[in-house]
């Protein structure tokens, strides 16, 4: 009734009103109304969603744990410092515009968990916490979750610090961070958002993934004790055939008077050739009689890795010092350990350096010259140090079904460690998890007397193109008879044919490095399926060959090498032409495995079973694969340095009986409600040149008389409603009516904004 007297009202001060527009009009109205005879909470959500507040450079003074150059152009940097309950977070990004930062499950924006901010004309500064479900605006989350600690926009620079909680309440539209590869996503744009809601399209975009909750990293001590030595190659020319290559060299250590320490390493990437250069591996070399064998090696320019050009003896280098792949900045050790140089010294006199290249363009003309920087130092240190190498035997005994979300399972038994460690047992201060393309996890399980200890090792969101050695906090000790599992998650699900252990990038690995403390001569513990059981998994019954022995490891010892097979190796490598690289693709080994029966298989190789399709649409043979893989018998490999096989020990082994360990749940943290936790920051005058000192506000009292000072400026606001998931704003909505009707003035605008002010009063 009142909606037509209001239009009487109206009529009578001279305004014709189209009631076809007045109804939803008044409809709106009425609905404010019932909102405002709710509880005073409900109108207390109008307002522009997430934070605002007066940006200043008076930022408190903190020194970050970690910093990250998150683009090649150095325009946007990253730095944080893992907390207990939190992270804190700067972004210094060099814009006037608004900048995005966010964390997301995959890499790309479907799923992310993200936050916009930006300082408008005004010097105000915006922040809010967001989520996106589509390749669209991110929408405004109702949880806002992340605390903004301060910001401010200069000349050249947007500077954002904030904080988030490791686990948040919100479940449906936070992405919980963990000790895992974390995918961050930042972006960012020259002009600041059209509206609180419209975002525009970001000019600048990018991916980087980080481990967030590492430990303070050790530094150079800038010292004159501490020496480098460059191991380089030497000009490598990329065939511009092969997508990958493996890379040898042998190198001996600069002349020494007396024992050294190794305290640590950084990459050496020739510039441009960075995604080129994958992974690189510095192996010492254990011969008794090394320098017979190796030293005529040094000056070679080497020859690809585990071909037929690579010498025999080269196989004694199988302890590595450094394992560095793209993503990684290199190591320095803790005060109290270093690996020592010199064979007299416990340590390697010479060494092997392994570089992984890859060249999927199959660019023409490529040549490096990069490697590794080893800072080492006279001044010793307290333990010597040593890299115990875990996981499946690099082998084509690792298959991986295509179509599969699969598992890799591999073992370093309790007899292993028995015989290699110490009663006293070794200490664990890093290690550097690694695999191919198809990794999505790797984690290591330990075993003493039939429990299972807390996980340490544990990167359930592996990426390939980020694989930094990880720091604990506290060190890792494996005792005498401990087990060690290594277990691969892998994801096939885009592959059409098997893929196997190997060295291409196509193929896989599941490996784990760990460094450790007082040193050893326990170099690595692997393990490889049962081959004669996963024939029987495919129902094969006899081979034409029925020798296993193709897929055992090949023992090493000094008496096996052949000089004049080690000088014609030498003369290929000096000779241009007879170095020429070959694709080495270890699966190939199965075109020799020729089945006798079941009569299906007559005369096929396995090789054959294997690339047939319909092999791995039998559901039930996948799955017993995968049983029997992850859980059926293996044949571990235990070696000391310089590849000798440890004697005496169990040939198969069974997957190992113990008490699982339950992971404790951890609690998440909610939105900060109480005044002595949100942040708020000290408004001192309007002027625009205002100081702002950020603060912890913990009287009520204090908050009111902020709002006081500044009544204009929104602290802390919530959405007045959630925006749809990604929705798409339209610029405009045409009104639509009957021809003739006269259309609403400003005038009239105004008559009806005075109308929902008052009504807006009654809240």
């Amino acid at each position: 009734m009142w909606m037509y007297r209001l239009a009487l009202f109206a009529s009578l001060n001279g305004y014709r009103i189209d009631m076809k527009i007045l109804r939803p009009v008044m409809r709106f109205l009425g609905a404010v109304t019932l909102l405002c005879s709710a509880p005073m909470a409900l109108c207390q959500l109008s307002g522009p969603p997430g934070v605002k507040a007066r940006a200043s450079e008076d930022l408190p003074r903190m020194t970050f744990v970690h910093r990250a150059v998150m683009d090649q152009w150095g325009a946007y940097i990253m730095l944080w410092s893992p907390l207990v309950d939190k992270i804190v977070v700067e972004v210094q990004v060099a814009t006037e515009g608004y900048v995005g930062f966010g964390f997301s499950p995959s890499g790309s924006m479907k799923g992310a968990d993200v936050v916009i901010a930006w300082v408008d004309s005004s010097n105000i500064l915006h922040f809010q916490d967001r989520y996106a479900f589509a390749y669209l605006t991110p929408s405004i989350d109702n949880s806002q979750d992340y605390q903004l600690l301060g910001g401010y926009q200069n000349a050249s620079h947007t500077v954002i610090r904030f904080s988030r909680p490791w686990t948040t309440c919100d479940n449906q539209h936070d992405f919980q961070l963990s000790g895992d590869t974390v995918r961050v996503i930042w972006a960012y744009d020259d002009e600041d958002p059209y509206g609180m809601e419209r975002i525009q399209r970001h000019g600048h975009q990018g991916i980087r993934s980080l481990y967030l909750r590492e430990p303070r990293p050790q530094n150079l001590p800038a010292n004159p004790d501490v020496l480098y030595w460059d191991v380089l190659s030497p000009k490598v020319s990329l065939p511009d055939n092969l997508r990958t290559l493996y890379w040898c060299k042998l190198y001996k250590i600069p002349d020494l008077t007396r024992k050294t320490h190794v305290i640590g390493y950084r990459p050496a990437i020739q510039s441009g050739n960075e995604q080129h250069v994958h992974h690189m591996l510095l192996y010492e070399c254990h011969l008794d009689n090394a320098h017979q064998y190796l030293d005529k090696f040094v000056e070679a320019p080497g020859a690809q890795c585990y071909d037929r050009n690579m010498p025999f003896s080269w196989s004694a280098c199988n302890t590595p010092i450094v394992a560095w792949a793209v993503g990684s900045e290199g190591e320095m050790y803790p005060d109290h350990v270093g690996v020592p140089l010199g064979a007299e010294h416990g340590g390697a006199t010479y060494f092997m350096l392994e570089i992984h290249y890859d060249n999927p363009n199959l660019r023409k003309g490529v040549t490096d010259n990069s490697g590794v920087r080893i800072h080492y130092t006279h001044k010793l240190r307290q333990y010597d140090a040593g890299i115990l190498t875990l996981g499946h035997i690099v082998s084509p005994t690792h298959i991986i079904p295509p179509g599969q979300k699969w598992q890799t399972v591999a073992h370093c038994t309790d007899a292993c460690t028995a015989r290699g460690i110490p009663p006293g047992g070794i200490k664990v201060f890093q290690g550097f998890l690694h695999a191919h393309l198809l990794a999505s996890s790797i984690s290591i399980q330990q075993i003493r007397k039939g429990r299972e200890m807390p996980v340490v090792f544990k990167d359930m969101s592996y990426d390939f193109n980020y694989q930094q050695a990880r720091v604990l906090e506290e060190d890792m000790e494996i005792l005498p008879g401990d087990s060690l599992v290594v277990k691969c998650g892998y994801d096939s699900t885009k592959r059409k044919s098997p893929t196997f252990g190997g060295f291409s990038t196509e193929d896989e690995m599941c490996l784990a490095f760990l460094t450790y403390y007082p040193r050893v001569n326990l170099s690595g513990c692997y393990s490889k399926p049962d081959m004669a059981l996963v024939f029987d998994t495919f129902g094969i019954e006899n081979l034409y060959n029925n020798d296993m022995s193709i897929f055992n490891d090949q023992s090493f010892s000094e008496t096996y090498i052949s000089e004049e097979d080690e000088n014609s190796d030498l003369s290929n490598m000096l000779t241009e032409g007879n170095n020429k690289p070959q694709n080495i693709h270890l699966g190939d080994i199965y075109h020799y495995v020729v089945i006798k029966s079941p009569q299906k298989y007559y005369n096929r190789t396995f090789y054959d079973v294997l690339y047939d399709e319909n092999t791995w649409k039998d559901t039930r043979l996948v799955s017993a694969l995968q049983d029997r893989i992850s859980f059926g018998q293996h044949e571990p490999t235990c070696e000391n340095h310089g590849r000798i096989l440890i004697e005496g020990l169990p040939r198969k082994i069974k997957y190992p009986d113990f008490i699982s360990i339950q992971p404790l749940k951890q609690e998440c943290s909610p939105p900060s409600t109480r005044d002595d936790e949100i942040y708020r920051p000290e408004i001192q005058s309007d002027s625009p040149k205002t100081t702002v000192k950020p603060i912890i506000y913990k009287e009520r009292q204090e908050d009111e008389a902020l709002s006081t000072q500044a009544p204009n400026i929104s602290l802390a606001t919530v959405p007045s409603r959630p925006l749809e998931e990604n929705e798409i704003e339209q610029d405009s909505l045409k009104l639509g009516g009957r021809a003739g009707s006269e259309k609403i003035s400003l005038t009239k605008m105004a008559f009806f904004g005075t109308i929902f002010i008052v009504i807006l009063g009654w809240c």
